[in-house]
């Protein structure tokens, strides 16, 4: 999807299908169950709808997550919004065909979802309208439903009325869908009525919503709200039948959370993953009473620390806007009413329906906001901007003038640690580590009625995203913590105070704890050279883990000690969040961690010892530029590709080339290729080239094909000198130009590159910046950044010394099929008319392969000794030739007028 200036994008067609099929299926589902429901037998048509839904809720929501990345919010937020109606519709009736909810409570189970949906679905078709039309209107289709789904609810008789309904939204989304599949057949100059407007323009207006998730996490919050919102003016009598609902709502905040942590947004990342342990939390309280938890009730949080979180919350949202101020200041409230009064006190029930209507509000504001692309919907300015922020604690940082800034310690340190397509998403893990910690304090004073058990271990679950990520970013350290503790959390909520191991099982359990400390002490070991903030968190949860070693040996511990550690504990994992929150929102360190107790050097010295390696973002112009400066001053770097991490060398500076070559252990059997930026850079010795392999050439890159080619007297024009004979073979030489934007642009700044895997001959692909430095340490002076390789898979090599003769080799198939680049050979050969090749083989021609039937190779797994294509370990399968053309050859292997043999081709470092 083009994503610049004046272009006109297309929303792709198979997630538009899936979702609008999602649509149908679920609205036939449930106008089939209204049309046949015999309320004295529905416990056997409950289960198969409530089964069908659920299926259709999983379709539903894949649908909405594979345009999660393409900004289309209104779509995307009905999709996602329609796989929690379906999951929890479908949940709803698989309990009631159970019955674990009665007859009686199917109105207090299924009314608030009603409600909710009725006016989430009515929001989207306002806003759906004006982009898409036709799922605009599905929309109004749906919400009208949920209207007579009401009625249904109060009056029996109107569930015809219902089914009604609902089979509007089938017939027109069959027709969406038959459009849509027939337009694509069709081709792009082809369009149903009602249609065409899927199409938009990229970057000509404001994108006033950044994070577009946010509608749907807003949206969200209404289910449960609304379910205490009704029980309090009596519109349903019991709030436990609604837990269905609650539970997706904290799912799906959970995945509003990581979205938010991927569009940059650590603020909103970290609201939601909060409100999302809450809901979770709450949905276990409330469904305890299906299985007589009664020792569970009430089902209350320790709101203490949540409350004192969202305050957070409340106070920088003067960054943001004043739609959001209100938001968290009534959230804080909500959660503050909860163990103070109870669930049937008009202190929660006011509450909740002042944070119904502030979420329905701002759902409401930011889906017809975004879809118009203009401030539809006033939200408000923000009362305090966020350069003013970091203005206000620059003044209360001291930096001491010997030694450098924390904000350029720290830059550097998470540049060298990494980034991947996620924020810093460390504000999660402490943010989960306060609020389990303070709960368990809560529950040490024995006061049940204050603290909710199980709210560890949806706290335990965040944790563990927030581990992952920063898996993905490259910290080893907080990764490895963070899971750690996620673990320990978890085993700790699920069995401490079910009472589990009080008896035979507490050895077991024991071990379980003492293994955590065993883990801790690593943590510990190494957070001295973390920073003091991790030194002191990690050796307060070693006392942790021995209370908690203690309580499954059955010890005896002061519950005010516990009550202390657990303190301690929460208070560090605050202030650890506000570090990082505050951090990630002003784009720079405004607070400190402390510096490490030990600093332990690097070594990475780089070229003559001079500097430090140099950890430049990919992501920036500035950064590339650095990293040319150092090749073109003799330097070896770390580069990221269309595949792995690569080790590059300027041509044109032979020392470097040597280099590079001699960095790799055991480097001597993998020679080094060459990549080039545009063909251009061979334009003087096109002639040696011949026609048919230039343009061969041209049609292939950039790609990740890496083509080896005759050497010739060309080669002289890159200015290797002496260092030529690192690279290839004396007879061939391996050439590429990347489809890779940032190796592309460094190469048009530097000349023409050679290039090696970044990592010693035989070990594993690189495929991370921060394991350039770990595999070659010292002996690279840079490193580009870009996270991540999006590949793990090699490039394809193919052999193209005997193109002229119209033979094609494949030294290894790797991301690009082989059927691909025959097709591509093809086309280029026709262009040139050259039949040679079919002729030759068609006469007998010594090369053409043995096994070859009808111009075709025998897939039957064996190879013809006298092609010299043996069974070496060489990487390319036998089936893999089955398909060449008639007019394709495969080179011997062993021919000895190519100058290849098995152990020239072995050379090849072919996971470039």
């Amino acid at each position: 999807m083009g994503r610049t200036g004046d272009t006109v994008a297309t929303l792709p067609v198979g997630p538009r299908v899936q979702g609008m099929s999602g649509v149908v299926l679920g609205s036939l589902v449930l106008a089939a169950h209204n049309f046949s429901l015999d309320l004295t037998v529905a416990a056997p048509n409950s289960l198969v709808t409530g089964t069908v839904l659920v299926i259709t809720g999983l379709l539903q929501f894949s649908a909405g997550a594979r345009l999660l990345h393409l900004r289309c919010p209104t779509l995307t937020t009905l999709y996602l919004c329609l796989s929690v109606l379906w999951g929890s519709l479908g949940s709803a009736k698989i309990l009631e065909g159970l019955d674990i909810i009665s007859s009686d409570a199917r109105k207090d189970a299924l009314f608030p979802g009603y409600v909710v949906f009725l006016f989430i679905t009515l929001s989207l078709g306002i806003a759906g309208v004006k982009q898409h039309t036709l799922t605009g209107l599905v929309s109004f289709l749906i919400s009208f439903s949920m209207v007579m789904e009401i009625v249904a609810l109060f009056y029996p008789a109107a569930r015809w009325g219902a089914a009604c309904y609902q089979t509007l939204p089938v017939l027109l989304g069959l027709y969406y869908v038959v459009g849509l599949s027939v337009s694509f057949r069709k081709g792009s100059d082809f369009s149903f009525p009602g249609l065409s407007e899927e199409r938009r323009k990229d970057g000509g207006e404001e994108q006033i919503v950044q994070n577009d998730a946010l509608i749907f996490g807003y949206a969200m919050n209404m289910l449960p709200t609304c379910a205490v919102g009704l029980f309090f003016i009596g519109a349903i009598n019991d709030v436990h039948p609604a837990t269905p609902w609650m539970a997706l709502a904290g799912l799906a905040q959970l995945l509003v959370s990581v979205v938010s942590f991927r569009r940059e947004d650590v603020f909103h990342g970290a609201v939601f993953s909060l409100s999302a342990t809450l809901w979770l939390g709450l949905t276990y309280g409330f469904a305890s009473k299906f299985w007589d938890k009664t020792e569970m009730a009430p089902p209350i949080l320790a709101s203490s620390v949540i409350v004192l979180l969202f305050f957070i919350f409340f106070l920088l949202s003067f960054t943001k806007t004043i739609a959001e101020v209100v938001y968290n200041l009534c959230f804080a409230i909500f959660v503050l009413s909860l163990p103070t009064t109870g669930l049937n006190s008009n202190f929660v029930g006011v509450s909740s329906i002042l944070m119904l209507t502030i979420s329905l509000y701002c759902t409401f504001a930011l889906s017809l906001n975004s879809a118009f692309r203009k401030a539809i919907v006033p939200v408000g300015r923000s009362l305090l901007p966020e350069k003013s922020l970091r203005e206000l604690f620059s003044r209360c940082r001291c930096n001491d003038g010997d030694t450098p800034s924390s904000s350029a310690l720290t830059s550097s340190h998470d540049t060298i640690l990494g980034y991947s397509k996620y924020a810093n998403a460390d504000t999660l893990g402490f943010l989960s580590n306060a609020v389990t910690a303070l709960a368990v304090a809560l529950l040490s004073t024995g006061d049940k009625s204050l603290v909710l058990p199980w709210v560890i271990v949806p706290a335990g679950v965040i944790q563990f995203v927030a581990g992952t990520i920063s898996f993905s970013r490259g910290k080893t350290f907080e990764s490895t913590a963070f899971m750690v503790y996620s673990m320990m959390w978890l085993l700790w909520g699920s069995v401490r105070y079910s009472g589990v191991y009080r008896g035979s099982e507490g050895l077991g359990v024991a071990a379980g704890a003492a293994s955590f400390l065993l883990f801790n002490l690593f943590v510990i070991f190494l957070s001295v050279v973390i920073n003091k903030a991790w030194l002191v968190l990690s050796v307060v949860f070693e006392v942790v883990c021995v209370l908690f070693l203690l309580d499954a040996l059955g010890v005896q511990t002061s519950q005010y000690f516990e009550l202390v550690v657990m303190c301690v504990f929460g208070a560090v994992c605050v202030y650890c969040f506000c570090v990082h929150l505050l951090n990630g929102m002003c784009g720079e360190e405004v607070m400190s961690l402390g510096s490490p107790l030990l600093s332990l050097g690097r070594g990475h010295r780089g070229r003559g010892g001079e500097q430090g390696c140099v950890m430049a973002d990919a992501r920036k112009a500035n950064g590339v530029k650095q990293i040319s400066e150092l090749m073109k001053g003799g330097g070896i770097c770390g580069m990221p590709t269309d595949t792995v991490y690569v080790l590059v060398a300027a041509c044109n500076r032979p020392a470097a080339v040597e280099r590079a070559y001699r960095t790799k252990k055991q480097a001597e059997e993998r020679p080094m290729s060459i990549w080039i930026s545009q063909l251009s850079q061979l334009e003087p010795a096109r002639e040696e080239f011949g026609p048919l392999l230039w343009d061969f050439m041209k049609e292939v890159w950039p790609s990740s094909i890496s083509l080896v080619i005759k050497r010739g007297p060309w080669l002289d024009r890159f200015g290797l000198g002496d260092s030529a004979r690192f690279i290839g073979t004396p007879e061939s030489i391996a050439i590429r130009i990347p489809d890779c934007t940032v190796a592309t642009h460094l190469i048009d700044l530097v000349g023409p590159i050679a290039v090696t895997s970044a990592n010693p001959s035989g070990e594993a692909d690189t495929t991370h910046h921060s394991q350039v430095l770990a595999k070659l340490g010292d002996n690279v002076d840079g490193v580009l950044c870009d996270g991540p390789s999006p590949e793990n898979v090699a490039s394809t090599v193919v052999n193209c010394t005997k193109i002229d003769e119209g033979n094609l080799g494949f030294f290894r198939v790797g991301i690009v099929p082989k059927s691909r680049v025959l097709d591509i050979f093809d086309t280029v050969r026709q262009r040139h008319g050259n039949n040679n090749t079919a002729t030759n083989l068609q006469n007998g021609d010594a090369r053409k392969p043995n096994g070859m039937a009808n111009g075709r190779l025998h897939s039957d797994g064996t190879r013809d000794v006298a092609t010299g294509i043996t069974n070496t370990g060489f990487q390319s399968d036998d089936d893999q030739f089955a398909n060449v053309p008639p007019e394709v050859g495969v080179i011997p292997i062993q021919d000895q007028s190519s100058g290849l043999s098995i152990e020239n081709l072995q050379s090849f470092d072919t996971k470039l």
